[in-house]
């Protein structure tokens, strides 16, 4: 059972908009603002576009959502015309290392270290995440490097102004562990330091997680009246052996990406996201259509060099040709900076990838990944209000970003803030 959860909207912060957004603020100063937005045509990814739509947010959700005239506008209202613009939801981005310093993300001391978290380390609403959100990103995976097999558990939170309790989604946000391309750089000769060791230290760690998990199940559904005692190496494993919290796979080329099919889906049950999946990595996709729990987050490389065809083909295009669907992208931020997550849609777009589906890559489909499509990924109701208004089809790169919300509030406006992106 996961025992740490925490999921709390942004407080109060800075909030901008049309004067009669601002007297709503006035009317409703102890609580979140209430806004009805006049949109052209809202893209949902929950369905089919919206045309002359509205969306009513009140206390941080979307409380409404709809045509015009299907909707009413409740007493006390501010209302934000953009009826000649488009609304999409906020960008998920499913990796990322700018929840923090990127001096501070590894521990590589041992091959496995388990019992560490970036929770320790967050700091919300850095200049990175700033600019991220002029970039349209509203919520991360924030986690640990990929310098040694088992790095700790990252973090899900929202790129807002507040406090580490106001901006976190959950805790544990994923299990981090990296199969190849970057732990061997830790060591030299010791077990661990190539594909075998690597594979194997993870196995021993992943074996002795599910006999401690035992245990504890065991304890609380009442087959046993004896209490194991806390093991801080093993107990964040616990969602994400009980299926509660996905486990981050960095892995890549065909080999690898294979292993992390047979060991951590086949042979250990864990819901996987391939966090990069890059150069052939796609070859491997026929193998991935056949199991729901793993879901496919590529890049930031998404472009490869076939040499068979001699051609470069896209990343993503190249699993979806292969018939996997849920697709995704990162930017590895800071490997790319965070504002260009939709630009990696964009360059998988070019090499074949379905517009509409880089739209739920960008937002749906990594929320679905994340497990927490209950609260972001798409507009609807319910859901938390993180909104993004563009004046422009909203993948195209020429559109201006001109308000972004989240958690209801109006966190950046192109005619208020100094525009960084």
């Amino acid at each position: 059972m996961m025992r740490r959860y925490m999921a709390v909207f942004c407080t109060l912060g800075i909030i901008a908009g049309a004067l009669s957004a601002l007297a709503a603020d006035e009317a409703n100063k102890d609580n979140l603002p209430r806004y009805a937005l006049l949109i052209g045509k809202i893209i949902t990814s929950a369905g089919d576009p919206i045309d002359n739509g509205m969306i009513l947010i009140s206390e941080g959700k979307i409380e409404a959502i709809g045509p015009q005239k299907e909707v009413e506008i409740p007493e006390g209202y501010g209302v934000i015309d953009h009826a000649k613009h488009f609304a999409m939801p906020g960008i998920v981005e499913p990796h990322s290392h700018q929840g923090s310093m990127m001096n501070d993300l590894n521990d590589s001391i041992y091959p496995t270290t388990s019992g560490l978290r970036v929770l320790d380390q967050i700091q919300p609403y850095n200049e990175a995440l700033k600019v991220g959100i002029q970039g349209g990103v509203t919520t991360i995976l924030h986690i640990p490097g990929s310098g040694n097999n088992f790095s700790g558990f990252g973090i899900i939170m929202k790129t807002c102004p507040g406090t580490p309790e106001e901006v976190i989604v959950r805790f544990p946000g994923v299990m981090k562990v990296s199969q190849a391309g970057n732990p061997e750089r830790r060591s030299s000769g010791e077990l661990g330091s190539g594909r075998t060791g690597m594979n194997w230290v993870l196995r021993e760690k992943l074996r002795k997680g599910q006999q401690y998990n035992r245990k504890w199940l065991d304890y609380e559904q009442g087959r046993t009246n004896v209490r194991p005692e806390v093991d801080l190496q093993f107990e964040y494993m616990r969602p994400a052996l009980n299926g509660e919290i996905p486990t981050l796979v960095h892995t890549q080329i065909f080999q690898v990406v294979m292993e992390t099919v047979s060991m951590m889906n086949d042979e250990f049950g864990l819901n996987v996201i391939i966090g990069h999946g890059t150069f052939d990595g796609y070859e491997v996709g026929p193998y991935i259509v056949d199991r729901p729990k793993i879901r496919v987050m590529a890049g930031p490389r998404n472009t490869n060099l076939d040499r068979e065809i001699g051609q470069v083909v896209g990343v993503v295009n190249g699993y979806y040709e292969r018939g996997v669907r849920g697709l995704g992208v990162n930017t590895d931020s800071g490997v790319l900076p965070q504002e260009e997550n939709q630009f990696q849609a964009n360059i998988a777009v070019r090499y074949g990838w379905p517009e509409e589906s880089a739209v739920y890559g960008l937002t749906i489909n990594p929320a679905k990944a994340l497990m927490i499509d209950d609260r972001v990924g798409s507009l609807e109701v319910g859901k938390d209000a993180d909104i993004l208004i563009k004046n422009g089809p909203v993948l195209d790169l020429r559109s201006t970003l001109l308000k972004v919300f989240i958690n209801g509030k109006i966190v950046y406006d192109v005619e208020r803030d100094r525009r960084i992106f």
